[in-house]
């Protein structure tokens, strides 16, 4: 029970450090299609933090035994963040979006540790269902961090066209 709790207490803190990249960083790219983008991403950590929140205050406050549901229901779902990536294309700001580039790929990284934190949580979950909660978080992180993996891809190919087969071998 103890390692589940430090897994939730660790993950919140993620979430929490995510929500908080992303505002700070909202504030600070210049292309808007990238500013909605980090928006919603800071939405959408927000509310896995509540969700990691709240299985961690049942598991801290219930005494034994205990019964905790680890099913993630669809209403506490986040929205398909590829929709975000979508509606980013409709505004064309070129210079803007290569400014932001460091940032883009900084997303990316933090959300590739996400996952693989995740994976390696679930991995070591005793609990068959906290497993099944773990890994369905995996999937949330894998599409955040596919976003920005995309986006990364996408600005290279369009300002670098001569030499992406370089930077992409």
């Amino acid at each position: 029970m103890e390692k589940i709790k430090d897994i939730l207490k660790f993950a919140m803190k993620m979430e929490k450090d995510a929500e908080n990249f992303y505002n700070y960083y909202m504030d600070r790219v210049e292309s808007e299609s990238i500013k909605n983008m980090f928006s919603e991403l800071s939405k959408m950590e927000r509310e896995h933090y509540e969700i990691l929140k709240d299985k961690f205050e049942q598991l801290e406050f219930k005494e034994p035994p205990l019964t905790i549901s680890w099913v993630v229901d669809d209403d506490s779902r986040v929205v398909d963040p590829s929709i975000i990536h979508f509606n980013s294309d409709l505004i064309g700001e070129d210079e803007k979006e290569m400014s932001d580039l460091t940032i883009i790929r900084m997303a990316y990284h933090m959300e590739n540790d996400f996952v693989m934190f995740y994976k390696n949580a679930a991995a070591e979950a005793e609990d068959a269902e906290a497993k099944k909660f773990l890994e369905e978080i995996v999937k949330w992180e894998e599409s955040h961090r596919d976003i920005f993996q995309k986006k990364y891809e996408e600005l290279i190919k369009k300002h670098w066209k001569n030499i992406t087969n370089i930077i992409f071998k």
